[in-house]
């Protein structure tokens, strides 16, 4: 039988950047991640929620090296979206939970939550495809998170 999930990998050398009230318009994302893209840099995970009022918020998650270099690409264009604030959050740390059968089987993303909640982890992003769920928790959480996810699927 093939297992539901088939692995669990962990990065803690991540930060996460969160524009706080960016206009929400088509071609805002494009335009942002294509500067940042210009500039070789990479996204690990891309989360956005409306906030009202024509706004939304959208955070992501960066290789904590290069930070310093988004922050500095997100200073020099952040007037086109019009976002008033940027916070950036260098202690947090991403899950990501893998199977073929992930999400062809009910319920597995509750049971996750549920047992993160039971633990007292905060889930802060969430970001997921067919075959994967990943997570930021706060980074001293990582491998507590990481301990229970494994051992309630037996990985």
């Amino acid at each position: 039988m093939e297992k539901i999930i088939e692995g669990v990998d962990y990065n803690t050398q991540l930060a996460k950047i969160t524009l706080h009230g960016v206009v929400d318009r088509p071609g805002v994302a494009a335009d942002i991640f294509s500067a940042l893209g210009q500039h070789g840099l990479n996204i690990e995970l891309i989360s956005t929620s409306l906030v009202g009022r024509g706004r939304a918020d959208i955070s992501f998650a960066v290789l904590e090296s290069s930070l310093e270099n988004v922050c500095k690409v997100l200073e020099t264009i952040k007037d086109r979206f019009g976002t008033p604030k940027i916070d950036v959050d260098k202690d947090c740390a991403l899950i990501t939970i893998y199977g073929s059968m992930l999400f062809s089987t009910s319920g597995i993303a509750g049971k996750i939550f549920a047992k993160l909640s039971d633990q007292g982890i905060n889930i802060e992003m969430i970001s997921a495809s067919l075959s994967a769920l990943n997570i930021v928790v706060r980074r001293e959480k990582i491998k507590e998170a990481v301990t229970v996810i494994r051992t309630e699927f037996g990985i």
